[in-house]
């Protein structure tokens, strides 16, 4: 099958297979990633994601039969909006308190009712320069902690970074259960390039010295828009590739609009067709696991696993494409081992 946007895949690949310990390329990781955890214990589906934050403001905003029905359906259908998404959170602050909304993102986001799943292991197995993510969530440390891949630092405030070896896996936004501002408002965005500069500066040079991948976001996303507007604002013609993989779905002007932000899309779409794929949650779970396949290709021969490579913890699936092949035959670095799980 055609797939368009192959030689953008590959150019992420070559980034990220390097002949030192970790590669020259660096991945953000949005919400979409936390639906791929899997439940503790009956009764819980998905992780909730920031659309299901939104809709839950709105039901304590604006509940069912209290004569406010037209103005909830109206911000249910621009929940999806940017602005309309991060004022109705300062809404919510002002009428209940920034306490109510740390608690509500709490009780709307359970993280240990949830486990990393398979996708997150084959995630932190890739050797990224740096883990960025703006989830509250655990799900992609606490994996890494289990000895997969590289061995990564845990940043959760700016108070470690100077402690903290690459390469890293840096929480943003604040992580559960106590490491706050959970950054979610209007404000907090506003604010953010003071209040966390430390972090701010942090991405600049990620963004500089690597290609970024960003994962699990929409083109729509709030914290999208803002990561991506800011490293335009500093960086201008100066900015790296940056790529937004994922199920896209993109326009023509859509797909334009993206590369005028700077963001070269990498749409999956064309490999996972909704008449072939079509339950979402899994369309979208088998769309990464092609693009981690894809990347894992890329790891270099190694000449001391001669006559057979080592295979890959996670076997290929049958309901995939094939994935894509790479050329590259450069023996790689031998601290680089997969699955090394020594100290």
């Amino acid at each position: 099958m055609f797939f368009p946007d192959a030689q953008h895949v590959d150019a992420i690949r070559r980034a990220l297979w390097t002949d030192r310990d970790f590669g020259r390329a660096a991945v953000m990781v949005g919400a979409g990633m936390s639906r791929n955890a899997l439940p503790r214990r009956p009764g819980r589906a998905v992780m909730p994601t920031w659309w299901d934050l939104i809709s839950a403001l709105i039901d304590r905003l604006y509940p069912q039969g209290l004569g406010e029905d037209r103005r909830r359906s109206e911000l249910l259908r621009q929940a999806g909006a940017t602005s309309t998404a991060l004022r109705l959170a300062d809404e919510y602050v002002a009428a209940f308190g920034r306490s109510s909304l740390d608690e509500l993102i709490l009780a709307t986001t359970p993280d240990h009712d949830f486990k990393p799943g398979r996708l997150h292991r084959m995630l932190v197995e890739l050797p990224w320069a740096d883990i960025l993510t703006t989830n509250y969530d655990t799900l992609i440390e606490r994996v890494a902690e289990t000895g997969y891949g590289q061995r990564y630092t845990v940043i959760r405030t700016p108070s470690e970074l100077p402690a903290g070896q690459r390469p890293r896996i840096v929480k943003l936004h604040g992580s559960f259960p106590s490491i706050r501002p959970f950054v979610f408002t209007e404000e907090d965005f506003r604010i953010y390039p003071q209040q966390a500069a430390p972090f701010v500066n942090l991405a600049r040079q990620v963004v500089m010295e690597n290609v970024l991948c960003l994962i699990g976001f929409s083109g729509d996303d709030p914290n999208f828009l803002a990561w991506t507007g800011w490293v335009r604002d500093q960086l201008a013609d100066y900015t790296p590739q940056i790529y937004l993989c994922g199920l896209l779905t993109l326009t023509n002007s859509q797909r334009m609009l993206l590369q005028g932000r700077g963001v070269t899309p990498i749409d999956l779409t064309p490999l996972f067709p909704t008449e072939k794929y079509p339950e979402p949650g899994i369309r979208h779970s088998l769309s990464l696991e092609w693009f981690f396949l894809s990347l894992q290709e890329g790891r270099p021969y190694d000449p001391l696993e001669w006559p057979a490579p080592t295979p890959t913890s996670t076997p290929p699936n049958n309901q995939l494409p094939a994935v894509l092949r790479s050329s590259q035959t450069v023996p790689r670095t031998e601290n680089w081992r997969p699955n090394d799980h020594t100290e």
